[in-house]
């Protein structure tokens, strides 16, 4: 097995069933790929990756004719709906991270060489990452639920309270004495932790307990807080979008079809469930649509839709697309301020016409007299 100053760039294949199986590995440091028993890589992040991956299935896209109409469709329904949720997994980032750690994810060896990472140098964002967050900041979506730990929508700027991360943060640790979180510009993860611990203490002088990441495993249960809400959020959806996923991965996985098979037999208009990704998956026959484009090209047609075509190129060439989102909010709440006051504005002249189209007698308003009400009677029919 490798030395512990070798970091690992990414899982190329496997070969082998059971205890037998190995993955070929291949090193940043340039040295020649190398076959691990796979007893040497369970419980990393590259394996995780790697599986989630799916290598051995062939990606697809679709005629432009076809994705071009399905897109135009998509944003139609997306525009429509009044509780859109996205589902987002490894796909979103692929453009991006492979120049990072490789297909094989952000597993490395050397725990000092990940504090000393060049914080300018850390995974960009993809103009899909741009149009979810533009349209988070403009008010879109009802929450994003995210299978990844990248952090890129946290360097986005996405707004936390609309974003639940299923799998954890890899640059977030947190105290689990006193609950502090601690954001860094660096991965927290050990490969040499036996329970998560980073091997940095609480910064919190009257704590100093020790930090761990938040990174979920295979086989460990997902964080209840997030998992609770995105779970709720994606059971009120009217539309729900898994993207880059191959939707294998339960609960996350079964999360963009509930809404659907719990309302959409009873409903006159069922919530939609579609997904975008150039492979297969195993919930395909669930969706009203299955796309199979990048996730850029699909986000980009959802955002010209709400932006316009010219103003979200112009966003993303300006590296704008934050601000327009937030722009785009307060033009909708300026709009909605004032169609409401219209509405106020309508109703008060209209009773004011009423008051002067009734019928006046010397120059004083003709008023009804009361109408007198009836005694109760009592026992003997007299009136009380």
């Amino acid at each position: 097995m490798a030395t512990e100053e070798a970091d690992i760039d990414r899982i190329l294949k496997e070969k082998g069933k059971g205890a037998k199986k190995k993955y070929l590995c291949s090193w940043l440091d340039g040295a020649p790929a190398q076959w691990l028993d796979a007893k040497h890589l369970k419980g990393t992040v590259a394996l995780d990756e790697w599986e989630d991956y799916a290598p051995d299935i062939e990606e697809v896209q679709e005629s432009e004719e076809a994705i071009a109409r399905k897109c135009e469709t998509l944003a139609q329904w997306f525009v429509k709906a009044k509780r859109p949720t996205l589902m987002v997994g490894a796909g979103i980032s692929a453009s991006v991270l492979p120049t990072f750690r490789g297909k094989g994810g952000f597993w490395t060896r050397n725990p000092k060489k990940r504090e000393q990472q060049d914080p300018t140098n850390l995974p960009a964002a993809t103009d899909a990452h741009k149009a979810v967050t533009a349209l988070a900041h403009a008010g879109y979506w009802y929450h994003v639920g995210s299978q990844n730990y990248d952090d890129i929508f946290g360097r986005c700027g996405f707004p936390a309270e609309h974003l639940s991360e299923l799998h954890g943060n890899l640059f977030t640790e947190v105290c689990r004495t006193c609950g502090a979180t601690y954001h860094r510009n660096f991965e927290v993860a050990q490969d040499s932790a036996v329970d998560h611990e980073t091997g940095r203490k609480c910064e919190d002088s009257d704590c100093g307990g020790d930090l761990f990441d938040n990174i979920i495993h295979f086989d460990e249960d997902m964080p209840w807080k997030e998992l609770t809400l995105c779970n709720a959020k994606f059971l009120g959806s009217d539309l729900s979008i898994a993207i880059g996923t191959s939707l294998r991965v339960n609960p996350a996985a079964a999360m963009p079809f509930k809404a659907k098979e719990r309302r959409g037999r009873y409903s006159a208009n069922p919530p939609k469930s579609v997904i975008v990704n150039l492979q297969p998956t195993p919930r395909d026959s669930d969706a009203d649509m299955v796309l199979r484009a990048t996730c850029d090209r699909v986000c980009n047609t959802l955002a010209e839709r709400v932006f316009g075509k010219e103003t979200w190129a112009n966003a993303l060439a300006t590296e704008e697309w934050r601000e327009l989102g937030q722009k785009h909010k307060e033009a909708q709440e300026a709009a909605r301020v004032a169609k409401a006051a219209e509405r106020k504005k309508n109703r008060a002249a209209k009773r004011a016409a009423k008051l002067e189209a009734e019928p006046v007698s010397g120059g004083v308003q003709d008023v009804k007299p009361p109408i007198a009400k009836k005694g109760k009677k009592g026992k003997k029919g007299k009136s009380t």
